[in-house]
């Protein structure tokens, strides 16, 4: 984000509050919750809302008596989505390597301090709820946890301390200074391995695709059971998504030596 000096225009900023009450957790609020959320009086909320309802941003449920975001909101998703061309280069090589291994295959890029889900395709037994557009916490799973593995020491560093590391299940790693050095390790080969640290009994493969300058621009998670992956062959798995980005990288200008 660029950082300019000029004051930003209230009434925009109050309306985009209102659109950042809505989440994969709540896709439906009530005036009183979205008035509760934002901390805006009633009256500001009702006009703002009906601007927004106007203009196909958000649509009113007559019959629960409540809001959701509208199809001008899926429209505008759509476009930025089509212009990532991340996405687009990755979608064809991921399509197959879902084909080819019948687990669940993510793509997600940094944004700030988070990950963001680019492209999935799901297994039957795995659905996760890392949604397209969702953005979490850069330490969370595997392919956030990778993206961190490429960051100056002192910036991953940083981010925990803004956002401490939560225990998902018994296997997580929560001490900072362990979680720091297991980085370098994943750094310097090339690859992660979660087993069970974010879904007890799902191991999650992840691995960078490299951009022009040979920095690393996105990250590709496979996941399954692990009892599954182990049979197969976690290694052999390994390859193929590292066989994949490869062949993503080079589409997105990498040149590997």
């Amino acid at each position: 984000m660029r950082d300019i000096k000029v004051e930003p225009i209230r009434a925009v900023e109050r309306t985009i509050n209102i659109l950042n009450c809505f989440s994969f957790e709540k896709t439906s609020l009530s005036t009183d919750e979205i008035i509760k959320e934002t901390g805006l009086p009633k009256t500001t909320i009702f006009r703002l809302l009906w601007t927004l309802e106007k203009n196909g941003l958000i649509q009113y449920d007559l019959k629960e008596h409540s809001y959701r975001l509208g199809y001008k909101i899926l429209e505008y998703g759509g476009i930025a989505l089509e212009d990532v061309d991340i996405r687009q280069e990755a979608e064809p090589f991921l399509s197959e390597l879902h084909k080819r291994t019948d687990y669940t295959i993510l793509l997600g890029t940094k944004q700030d301090d988070t990950i963001q889900y680019l492209l999935r395709y799901d297994k039957g037994d795995f659905t996760s709820a890392s949604y397209i557009g969702r953005r979490r916490i850069l330490h969370y799973g595997a392919l956030g946890i990778l993206l961190m593995a490429y960051l100056p020491v002192e910036e991953a560093e940083r981010i925990l301390q803004n956002y401490p590391l939560d225990q998902l299940t018994p296997f997580t790693v929560i001490d900072e200074d362990k979680f720091v050095r297991r980085l370098e390790i994943i750094r310097n080969q090339g690859f992660y391995v979660d087993i069970d640290e974010t879904f007890v009994g799902f191991t999650a493969i992840s691995v960078p695709i490299f951009g022009t300058k040979g920095q690393v621009i996105a990250a590709v998670g496979i996941s399954g059971a692990s009892f599954k992956m182990e049979e197969e062959g976690i290694e052999r798995i390994t390859d193929l998504a590292r066989n994949t980005c490869l062949n993503i990288s080079r589409r997105m200008g990498y040149i590997h030596g």
